[in-house]
């Protein structure tokens, strides 16, 4: 189950993509996880974090963003994907190429910066929705 979703904001009531995890899926529904499979969970959870992202920014006319978060996700997930055999044993989302690993790395934090410009342009569009709202009631 993937610790990434859309939520809406109480305060807006826009519509949000949660935070990356930082930490590393440690169970399922069956307990304790292998380091591989916290490494496919891993996995899943960046594609989740990417198309949800990629869905909201298109809602929200932010086509180019969310095309752009996308593509920065599927690269992420693919260098995640394409390193099992790299994998540091007891830190499964850590690898010994220390290059290829500042990579994953800049494309976490790049993809995370996009998610929270997504969110708050999001937020942004539902204050202005509801000030608009409010100006043509009192009209």
């Amino acid at each position: 189950m993937s610790r990434v979703f859309r939520f809406i904001d109480k305060e807006t009531g826009a519509p949000q993509i949660s935070a990356f995890p930082d930490n590393p899926p440690a169970t399922d529904i069956k307990g304790p996880l292998s380091d591989l499979s916290v490494r496919i969970l891993h996995f899943t959870e960046i594609e989740n974090f990417g198309f949800l992202g990629y869905v909201l920014a298109h809602e929200i006319g932010e086509e180019e963003l969310g095309d752009q978060l996308l593509d920065t996700c599927i690269n992420w997930e693919h260098f995640v994907a394409s390193t099992d055999s790299l994998m540091i044993p007891g830190q499964p989302l850590k690898i010994t190429d220390l290059e290829v690993q500042a990579k994953i790395d800049a494309l976490d934090e790049s993809s995370e910066a996009q998610v929270a410009v997504i969110n708050k342009l999001s937020k942004d569009r539902a204050v202005a929705a509801s000030n608009q709202s409010n100006q043509d009631a009192e009209g």
